[in-house]
């Protein structure tokens, strides 16, 4: 038995995994992303300092110091908190990817898994919607890296909402109205609203401009609402953004959605998700966070996003481009008793699992000896008896 959340990872799967984490990290090097590996506990307080209640809620113990701990719930704080204490010195900007797990208690009317790995990238120290941009570029690339032909990233912006709501003169009821914008509590919403006394043609905006999205005639009816210079930058910035993406060849995988939004409380400005054919829910998610590396006391800019490895897994097993796990296995029988034919055969780049002269025989391809003959079973094909040259030269080796 395990806890509930958490699961085992069996081969294929396992290698399969490998293989998808292997292809992400050389996209990620490919635009200059340096690997960064931040310890399975952090203090309490560093996951606290963004106070959300979603990176708040984990597991906690104590070290022997009586200091308080907690396993990660999230990778994107973690590299800001190391960003601020190891970079503050290096030039700007800072790329940086991970691949890791996280862990949150078991939610799954939230659709939260107790254990979940990510592959994530983050650019520390720009303002732009260039730096917007590339995190999109790179979640887009990666994704058409692997195969999955058939993906779409959903665009949208935080900064026009908090705007918007900044619009409804809430006051001390403005932190409880985005969270629950956050939830999706539409009653929970009118509810503040009614007892502030919002006006309810400025609320009708916010109705409005949440159901709008994937077109460009959504694009105009959201412009047509904005009501202050900072609704109306957001929007420019989202289609700035929009336009260098399409820029890099990746117009078809786009859609602008005023709807979307994050539950993570540090995103600040541009946000994103892609979504694939059979996958109920996002393989991946991002966008701005400009205020998080303040809280560690570096009030640098960052985007980034994160892939969910088991959801991206899934969605390229819908479409058939599941990664090559590993070469074929050859199961030699009789190879543990020869380990100098076993290694000749690595060498030359074939996997070799050797097994005891009597053990049963495994799946193809398999190799055995037959009297005085070396007898191999290729996967497809015609079997091959003779000596180890030959059993060579129907490897492609000799």
């Amino acid at each position: 038995m395990i806890p509930e959340g958490m699961r085992d990872v069996l081969p294929p799967e396992s290698g399969q995994l490998r293989a998808i984490e292997t292809a992400l990290c050389r996209r990620f090097e490919a635009y200059g992303y340096g690997e960064v590996r931040t310890p399975w506990l952090e203090y309490a307080e560093t996951l606290e300092a963004v106070e959300d209640d979603t990176l708040e809620a984990g597991y906690r113990l104590r070290d022997q110091q009586g200091h308080e701990l907690m396993a990660r719930t999230d990778m994107t704080v973690p590299v800001a908190r190391l960003a601020a204490a190891r970079f503050h010195d290096r030039p700007l900007p800072l790329r940086f990817f991970y691949v890791a797990p996280s862990i949150r208690p078991w939610a799954p009317q939230r659709s939260q898994d107790g254990e979940f790995v990510q592959a994530g990238a983050e650019l520390l120290g720009l303002h732009t919607a260039a730096a917007d941009a590339e995190s999109v570029i790179l979640l887009c690339d990666c994704l058409a890296a692997l195969g999955l032909r058939d993906f779409r990233v959903a665009l949208g912006t935080v900064a026009f909402y908090t705007a918007l709501v900044d619009s409804l003169g809430l006051d001390d009821d403005r932190e409880k109205f985005l969270e629950a914008l956050a939830d999706r509590d539409y009653p929970l919403l009118e509810s503040i609203a009614g007892n502030a006394g919002v006006d309810q043609d400025a609320l009708k905006v916010l109705w409005r401009t949440l159901e709008l999205s994937g077109t460009r005639d959504g694009l105009s009816q959201v412009r047509k609402m904005a009501s202050s210079d900072a609704m109306d930058d957001a929007i420019r910035r989202l289609v700035e953004v929009r336009d260098l993406v399409e820029d890099a060849g990746f117009e078809d995988a786009l859609s602008l959605d005023f709807g979307l939004y994050q539950d993570l409380t540090y995103y600040s400005g541009v946000i994103f998700e892609a979504y694939a054919a059979g996958v109920g829910l996002p393989i991946a998610s991002g966008g701005r966070y400009d205020g998080l590396l303040e809280r560690f006391g570096w009030g640098i800019p960052g985007v980034g996003f994160a892939v969910a490895l088991d959801r991206l897994h899934e969605a390229l097993e819908e479409a058939g481009a599941v990664p090559s796990a590993a070469p074929a296995c050859i199961a030699f029988a009789g190879g543990l008793d020869e380990p100098a034919r076993a290694m000749e055969l690595r060498r030359a780049g074939w996997a070799v699992a050797a097994l005891p002269d009597d053990a049963p025989a495994p799946p193809r391809p398999r190799l055995h000896r037959s009297g005085g003959s070396y007898v191999f079973e290729p996967a497809d094909g015609e079997t091959v008896s003779g000596s180890w040259r030959d059993v060579l030269r129907a490897l492609g080796i000799a």
